[in-house]
């Protein structure tokens, strides 16, 4: 699809790339104890309050993010692209939308994610997902849980993984928003079975539609089932530390290649896990593998 004015009008520019330095290793700072470059964007983007929310209560609201006008377009390109999808999740999910329109560079590049990302994943970080949903009526809840489902309690000190939903409508309980516990990221760990029962002190976000949900990887969330008619388009981006990722690359061996090899040699390649599985058909990654992606990251 062709980038509309708005679009263009709005894409914000981009840090240029460093010149090359000689490079040496770096001193190792504490969580919010941000260098002077990264503290004097948060101030130039009014954005203080918003880390303050992270570091005290895990999760915090962006707004003023875009125009009213490009969360419009956002939404109709979602629901669209929903469309693309096929199967059970037809109309419902649209995944690896980066490069399927022009208008994701634009979100993924907003000055006011660009810098909080960084702020809660450093330098380098990586682009997980980025995936919208589409909610009717009559949706069910999602059950209390932290995104940081890759690693067993306690969570590190540095949070590894910030997830970002730009509500493309406005975000009530009754309407399937979003629910977090506030300062559940200090607990550095997964909720357990009477917590996701009984959900205490969780409370809706709610928020005018162009409005960003952000949370760490740590805070226990969920959402409220959508009671009321309509639906509830929202676009999910993760982001991760940069760390972890493999130093080579095993991409080029394929199924054929693996055909009648040892079990082990797929797990360890990463074909046994539902990491790497999204595809734009399915429009989202391979769940019969989610449960035992989140068990062996955790032992």
């Amino acid at each position: 699809m062709a980038q509309t004015a708005t679009a263009r009008l709005e894409m914000p520019v981009a840090r240029k790339e460093p010149q090359p330095t000689p490079e040496r290793l770096t001193e190792i700072r504490q969580p919010f104890d941000l260098a002077d470059e990264m503290a004097a964007a948060v101030e130039r983007l009014g954005m203080a309050q918003n880390v303050h929310d992270m570091q005290e209560q895990g999760y915090t609201i962006l707004r003023d993010v875009a125009s009213l006008e490009f969360t419009e377009q956002l939404r109709e390109t979602c629901l669209r692209l929903a469309e693309e999808t096929e199967g059970r999740a037809k109309g419902r999910s649209a995944a690896l939308l980066l490069g399927r329109d022009p208008i994701f560079e634009d979100v993924v590049l907003r000055p006011k994610i660009q810098a909080l990302v960084e702020v809660m994943c450093g330098k380098g970080a990586l682009l997980s997902q980025l995936i919208c949903s589409i909610r009717p009526l009559g949706a069910a809840k999602l059950p209390l849980h932290a995104d940081q489902n890759w690693l067993p309690a306690p969570f590190p000190v540095h949070n590894q993984l910030l997830t970002l939903c730009w509500a493309c409508d406005e975000f009530t309980e009754a309407g399937g928003c979003t629910k977090v516990i506030p300062g559940t990221h200090r607990l550095r760990r997964h909720p357990n079975e009477e917590e996701v029962a009984t959900e205490p002190g969780a409370i809706p976000t709610e928020c005018p539609a162009g409005s960003v949900v952000v949370w760490d990887g740590s805070v226990w969330h969920g959402n409220y089932p959508r009671a009321i008619p309509g639906e509830r388009v929202v676009l999910h981006i993760t982001f991760s530390r940069l760390a972890l990722r493999p130093v080579e690359d095993y991409s080029h061996l394929d199924e054929e290649w693996l055909e009648g090899k040892p079990w082990p040699l797929r797990v360890m390649l990463g074909r046994e896990d539902f990491l790497g599985s999204t595809t734009v058909a399915r429009g989202h990654a391979d769940y019969t593998h989610l449960v035992r992606t989140f068990n062996w990251a955790k032992t």
